[in-house]
């Protein structure tokens, strides 16, 4: 299968409720045209370079998948059909990938960040007792 990225702006006025079913409504998508979405990362609202559909903000979706071709025209036809989204590209990242291998390798980055963040809190808490037992001795 081939590796795919999607990204994608969408209305920013939209209420949560509209933006999460816009999000879920091109990753099912891909799931029934037998791709395999490997993670959906949701960047939230940021301000456009310039004017797009008289919007200058948007709500970005980054969208990583895995399928054929034809799941790049399905997904292609409904973004430009659907009033929506503003804007969006699409870019092969590679001729022949694994969804499972890179499925397993955003997991282990995920729980490698979650490490490292127990780890600075922990380090935080550290930071503060050792203020303590100093303003304590004095």
């Amino acid at each position: 299968m081939r590796h795919y990225e999607l990204v994608y702006i969408i209305n920013p006025n939209l209420e949560a409720e509209l933006l999460k079913e816009v999000v879920d409504k091109f990753s099912d998508i891909v799931s029934k045209s037998k791709g395999t979405v490997v993670e959906v990362n949701e960047w939230g609202k940021r301000k456009l370079a310039y004017e797009v559909k008289k919007f200058d903000k948007g709500y970005y979706v980054l969208l990583d998948f895995c399928g054929h071709p034809t799941v790049v025209k399905e997904l292609e036809r409904n973004l430009k059909l659907d009033d929506r989204v503003l804007k969006y590209l699409n870019i092969k990242l590679d001729d022949d990938s694994d969804p499972e291998e890179l499925i397993s390798k955003i997991q282990e980055k995920n729980a490698g960040k979650e490490v490292e963040e127990t780890e600075d809190s922990t380090k935080d808490e550290d930071i503060f007792s050792e203020d303590n037992r100093d303003s304590e001795e004095e």
